[in-house]
């Protein structure tokens, strides 16, 4: 019985397995939700089926979506809820997709305070959590806001688009040039698609620009919240993950001046240790 793929929620799943412009952070609340309603919809309508749909939606988001580390935690959550019945798997993706949205307006209240009056901010490729950091800190000063464009996808084109529909006055930047103009730039901001043991995972580009700006001395930091970093396993799959045509590479938690998370600006290392007592489904191992 596969009637449930012709539900409206199994198509929101099948729409953040597919999305290659949003940030880890928007693309794991808009999939947990489109879970947790399957999973409502399973209840309700066809019980018989469980646990079928839901394995079958988290198991296709990791697929297309390899290194995000909120689907790679959604799908934990889930296998990990699974034995309560359905009603529990929509309660547990339901709370991981509030923890999303909530920690994404908590890092914008953190790191706007880095952000000081006339400033110029380099920001690379589409984050929501950065996006947070700009628009709590345009409230406060006035400064400048560089893009890179991200390429091949153009994440970075996105991500100014947007923020020059909500007032900021962004120059959008070539990869090459960005690098170049490091040195001109008050700070550097990026996101990161996944935060595990010594090492980060986000849009290839990252790595150049982190040691440029060490190079200069311009303070680099990674923007990400509790919900990207992943257990020691769970981050190793990731890496694992990886192939050469991935627009994602890994990169040394070292690089980068500290992690503007939702609990605070933290120490590279502080921000691993906040994952260390996460349980994983057994299945997972």
């Amino acid at each position: 019985m596969t009637e449930w793929r012709e539900w409206s929620a199994w198509r929101q799943v099948g729409a953040a397995a597919v999305d290659e412009v949003g940030s880890a952070a928007t693309v794991g609340t808009a999939a947990a939700r489109a879970v947790a309603e399957l999973a409502r919809n399973v209840a309700d309508h066809a019980p018989e089926v469980f646990p079928e749909p839901i394995r079958d939606a988290v198991d296709l988001l990791l697929e297309r979506q390899p290194v995000m580390a909120p689907i790679a935690n959604l799908r934990n959550v889930v296998y990990l809820a699974l034995p309560g019945g359905p009603t529990e798997v929509a309660a547990a993706a339901i709370d991981l997709a509030e923890r999303l949205e909530a920690s994404t307006r908590l890092i914008g209240k953190t790191g706007a305070q880095l952000i000081t009056e006339g400033s110029t901010v380099l920001i690379h490729s589409a984050s929501s959590s950065v996006r947070s950091v700009l628009e709590e800190a345009k409230t406060r000063v006035s400064f400048n806001v560089c893009c890179t464009e991200a390429m091949p996808i153009g994440e970075g084109i996105e991500m100014a688009a947007d923020l020059t529909a909500i007032g900021f006055d962004v120059e959008v930047l070539t990869d090459d040039v960005a690098i170049e103009l490091v040195p001109g730039m008050d700070l550097v901001l990026a996101g990161a698609d996944a935060i595990g043991p010594g090492s980060v995972i986000n849009k290839t580009g990252t790595t150049a620009l982190a040691r440029r700006a060490r190079a200069v001395g311009v303070p680099f930091y990674l923007v990400g919240a509790v919900e990207k970093v992943l257990p020691a396993r769970l981050f190793e799959r990731a890496v694992g993950r990886l192939r050469p045509e991935s627009l994602a590479e890994v990169i040394s938690l070292d690089w980068f001046t500290a992690v503007v998370s939702d609990v605070g600006i933290l120490e590279p290392q502080e921000a691993v240790a906040l994952a260390a007592g996460r349980p994983v489904a057994d299945q997972l191992l």
